[in-house]
């Protein structure tokens, strides 16, 4: 006769379900990281299939189109490199897509510690296009703040050896309050 400690319990995981939308980068959201969809789907509503372990990502009719390993680390990317497109995206196009290119013109448009700032949180990443949400974020910021308080953030997140967005930002608010306050 077998005894309790012959069966293995299995752990039991209602999955979660969710829907969202496909990013210019080729990837979706979901409960903090982000993870790859191929590109074909840009633009297009996906169901997510979350499990304990996994991320399952369905297309419309159901089918399974990307399947990754749950990361709980917030903002990381699980990126399969198949689901890019083979030459990302040179030019931005009609539908809004940009790529480092772009944002490096954008960035020289403010100046050379801006481009420099936006350059490297570029190259610091396996994929670059992992950092597109965050360059962008540091481009906007002169929206906010202004172009000359953009540069000198850049130019003190070089100095101190600041690659990410929250920080710059904070740079950025400080010099403002210290201008206009």
């Amino acid at each position: 006769m077998a005894s309790d400690k012959d069966f293995v319990q299995l752990e039991l995981f209602t999955p979660e379900l969710a829907v969202r939308k496909v990013s210019s980068n080729a990837h979706i959201s979901f409960d903090g990281a982000y993870y790859s969809v191929p590109h074909c789907f840009y633009n297009e509503c996906v169901i997510v299939r979350a499990t304990k372990n996994f991320i399952d990502i369905l297309d419309s009719n159901g089918k399974c189109v990307a399947s990754h390993s749950r990361s709980f680390v917030r903002r990381k990317y699980v990126t399969d490199p198949s689901h890019l497109p083979p030459s990302y995206y040179s030019v931005l196009n009609n539908d809004g897509r940009y790529d480092g290119a772009k944002l490096r013109q954008w960035a020289k448009y403010f100046g050379h510690n801006t481009f420099q700032v936006i350059d490297c949180m570029l190259e610091r990443k396996p994929f670059e296009e992992h950092a597109y949400k965050s360059c962008m974020a540091v481009i906007q910021l002169s929206k906010k703040y202004g172009a000359s308080i953009l540069e000198h953030a850049c130019r003190i997140a070089l100095s101190s050896n600041i690659f990410n967005f929250v920080a710059i930002q904070k740079i950025a608010k400080a010099e403002y309050d210290k201008l206009y306050k």
